[in-house]
């Protein structure tokens, strides 16, 4: 055919490769949450199992006075960091709020106090954050390896991982390794994804 002739093999390849990446962040972007093994909907809070339950609490005799959040412009500050229950309890006060940051999105953790009888109780309540789709990271770093077998024999690198779509992580590298047989030299760049769940 004519039109074989006149498109380039390079153009094609191309083309292909650049319509599977357009697919991949149509798939990540707009698929169901059900198909993908995280989720940008907004999470419920929990309030997560006492490690310490099966401790004895002893009565210590407390303050004159408490200082509290109030609870209702607590919520207008941070919508959805307590569950429907400790919402409706009028003995639950809010005493502490917290910023999480060792989760990869992050959250919000409440510190509740609930009076009943004259007695207060202490709990935690978590909201995870929702992950934004796309996430700009500042994460660099170096490696070194040594390989016993194969064509290598060590292996420096620079490392950078700039950002986050949806699951992948984007990793870049730049770095040099020494061959086996003439000890040369031999500068590479690579670039991948990681795909975490």
């Amino acid at each position: 055919m004519v039109w074989k002739d006149k498109i380039p093999a390079g153009s094609v390849k191309w083309g292909l490769i650049a319509l599977c990446v357009l697919c991949v962040l149509a798939y990540l972007r707009f698929a169901p949450d059900s198909l993908k093994p995280w989720t940008n909907a907004p999470q419920p809070a929990i309030q997560p199992k006492d490690p310490v339950a099966n401790i004895e609490r002893i009565y210590i005799p407390g303050p004159e006075r408490v200082r509290v959040i109030e609870t209702i412009k607590y919520l207008e500050k941070v919508p959805g960091a307590l569950t429907p229950a400790t919402i409706a309890d009028n003995n639950a006060h809010v005493v502490a709020s917290a910023k999480i940051p060792p989760s990869f999105a992050g959250g919000v953790a409440t510190g509740i106090l609930r009076i009943q009888d004259g007695v207060g109780t202490g709990s935690i309540e978590w909201k995870p954050a929702t992950p934004r789709f796309l996430q700009v990271k500042k994460s660099f770093g170096a490696e070194g390896w040594y390989y016993p077998i194969g064509d290598r024999q060590a292996e420096a690198s620079l490392v950078a991982n700039p950002l986050r779509i949806g699951p992948i992580e984007v990793k870049a590298k730049v770095g040099a390794a020494i061959m086996r047989e003439n000890a040369e030299i031999r500068g590479f760049v690579a670039i991948g994804g990681e795909w975490r769940f």
